[in-house]
């Protein structure tokens, strides 16, 4: 380890984790309001849910250089073709997750609801959603610590966060900048990880076993 770089290149660094964070939030940020259009979408009409998690699991085989490189077209070398591509790479933890937790909400709180009288969507809103949030936080949780990953893969179309490192150690053949690159990455995930597990049992400590 060449500490010494390390202490000439703290601001960059410091700037290429900032930029993995960015990354990873918009992709997550995006990827569950998409979730929830697709819920929204199956409300109306059930039998989309299945085609929906279908082609989600195809984005999701699709590997991420080649996803990249697709989008360039549309996009090209920018920040917005990287949230986009791991935006989809959310999107079948995130529903899959969520359409799990709809599919094991005890039958009389809803049956409860329609004997209220609620409509379909003021149901989902006011009493299904909350109750599916420990789903829509382990999904989070799990898509978190997967696009932290792939993020660095962006490097290789000049975004990246803290992939940048990567490539510089490996085009110099210099470790340095590789090990850093990794330490960071696992730091993020094991923040991210035990976030989301926090978040959890604030946001529903009913779900606590």
């Amino acid at each position: 380890m060449d500490w010494q770089w390390i202490m000439d290149n703290r601001a960059t660094i410091g700037a290429l984790l900032l930029d993995h964070l960015q990354l990873v939030g918009l992709a997550l940020l995006f990827g569950t309001l998409l979730t929830l259009l697709f819920i929204l979408l199956t409300l109306r009409w059930p039998a989309l849910s299945q085609p929906l998690l279908y082609l989600s699991g195809l984005l999701f085989t699709i590997p991420s250089l080649a996803l990249f490189i697709l989008l360039m077209p549309l996009t090209g070398l920018s920040k917005t073709t990287s949230v986009i591509g791991l935006t989809l790479y959310s999107l079948l933890i995130l529903l899959r997750n969520v359409l799990t937790g709809l599919s094991q909400l005890p039958p009389l709180v809803l049956e409860a609801a329609r004997a209220q009288g609620y409509t379909r969507l003021f149901r989902f809103f006011d009493v299904e959603l909350p109750l599916v949030v420990p789903a829509l936080l382990a999904g989070l949780r799990i898509a978190s610590v997967t696009l932290v990953g792939l993020v660095t893969v962006t490097a290789l179309i000049g975004q990246g966060g803290l992939g940048q490192l990567l490539l510089t150690g490996f085009t110099l053949s210099f470790a340095t900048p590789i090990v850093v690159s990794l330490v960071l990455t696992v730091v993020i995930s094991t923040v991210l990880d035990g976030l989301f597990v926090m978040l959890g049992r604030i946001a529903a400590p009913w779900s606590r076993t």
